[in-house]
């Protein structure tokens, strides 16, 4: 792995642990957090329409390691994350979460490619700040 690719995961990393319930109670919960922060600081830049062709894009490159996740049909960004939300839940809790590290690792991959390394960090940064992670780690 390259450093870029080592922040990616890193950023990806926190924002799982900040994102929601454990897994054992609600993995699609878990799951659905970082999405939703990310769907809201990219679809101003890329569209609705661009960030859940992303999203299909990563989940069908992604199906061939978890054959659980099927392509989402949606049309929105809501439906979108409905939809990986219900799969992660019927998952166990640890697939679940590999699943979801999977998918994000992917469709911040296929980001970057797209508009660049340094604005893809940028953007995950702010979408996933430290705060977050900081603040679950002390209560």
């Amino acid at each position: 792995m390259d450093s870029n690719d080592d922040k990616r995961q890193e950023l990806i990393k926190r924002a799982m642990a900040a994102g929601g319930p454990e897994p054992a109670t609600d993995p699609g919960s878990l799951g659905i957090v970082p999405w939703t922060r990310l769907s809201a600081h990219l679809c101003p830049l890329i569209g609705e329409s661009g960030f859940t062709a992303l999203h299909r894009r990563t989940m069908r490159m992604e199906s061939g390691r978890f054959t659980w996740l099927e392509s989402i049909d949606a049309s929105t960004v809501d439906e979108m994350l409905a939809g990986l939300q219900t799969r992660l839940g019927a998952a166990g809790s640890a697939e679940a979460g590999e699943a979801n590290r999977a998918l994000l690792h992917t469709f911040t991959k296929l980001l970057s490619g797209l508009i660049g390394e340094a604005l893809t960090i940028r953007l995950l940064q702010s979408a996933w700040p430290a705060e977050d992670a900081n603040a679950r780690e002390q209560s």
